[in-house]
């Protein structure tokens, strides 16, 4: 752990010393080759497998890294295998890229990149304009706003709930919902009565926070055992729960 730490501060003071410059070389450096040797798998002549994967196909792989990554994070796993399931993610989006080039789709991994950046530097005039310090609060609704320029809507036209992803795992889904309503002013999560079963009403002092998770954590699973012995899937007990939440909260239902 001290050798992961000697290396991160080494090349923090590297990066500062240069401007980024060598740091910003390497990168570019690393990341063509790994793109290279995609581009030979997937071309003919390189891989079978490789060379007959589809966009469709390899979303089942991009869902089961991303996973990978996470579990590593939230294990807190030594730094080289956090890297390792990093490396295996940044393996989908060079997979892609090369796909989309094959195919004549129409884009690059250097059209990918120039395009997120250009998006993150609009999306931060905070940052790489003159806006100033932003409260978190005011970069939500000025993203929001950016959201609707760069798509060419009237400000105010989006809904809260515009580009949740349907896709997304319902938990995760659940909790964008709320999220968004949230910010939108139009529910207050902490406004709720509690109740004698609330994990959240014995979490208090300082391990509120670790408390409160370990609490929400056995009430979902306890919760997921109950819908077991009542035969219902609580993935679709849980979407069909959001449709009804957000229906009432938007549409006044």
């Amino acid at each position: 752990m001290d050798q992961d730490v000697d290396v991160d501060q080494t090349a923090a003071q590297h990066f500062s010393a240069d401007g980024g410059g060598k740091a910003a070389a390497r990168d570019a450096e690393a990341v063509a080759a790994a793109m290279q040797t995609v581009r030979t798998m997937v071309r003919p002549g390189g891989c079978a497998w490789h060379a007959a994967q589809t966009h469709e196909s390899l979303t089942p792989f991009l869902v089961e890294e991303t996973a990978e990554f996470i579990d590593a994070v939230e294990r807190q796993l030594p730094s080289d295998e956090v890297r390792s399931e990093l490396g295996d993610v940044l393996y989908q989006v060079l997979f892609h890229a090369a796909i989309a080039e094959r195919d004549g789709e129409g884009y690059d991994l250097a059209g990918v990149a120039e395009a997120l950046d250009a998006k993150l530097i609009a999306r931060h005039p905070h940052v790489f304009g003159d806006r100033g310090d932003m409260t978190v609060e005011e970069l939500h609704a000025e993203w929001e706003r950016l959201k609707e320029d760069a798509a060419g809507e009237d400000r105010g036209s989006r809904g809260p709930l515009d580009g949740i992803p349907a896709g997304m795992p319902t938990l995760a889904r659940a909790a964008k919902v709320v999220e968004r309503l949230k910010r939108a002013k139009l529910v207050n999560p902490s406004a709720g009565d509690s109740y004698p079963d609330d994990p959240l009403a014995t979490a208090i002092g300082p391990d509120e926070q670790r408390m409160a998770e370990n609490g929400i954590g056995d009430a979902l699973l306890a919760l997921v055992v109950r819908a077991n012995a009542a035969g219902v899937d609580p993935d679709r007990a849980l979407r069909l729960a959001v449709d009804r939440f957000t229906a009432r909260v938007t549409h006044g239902e």
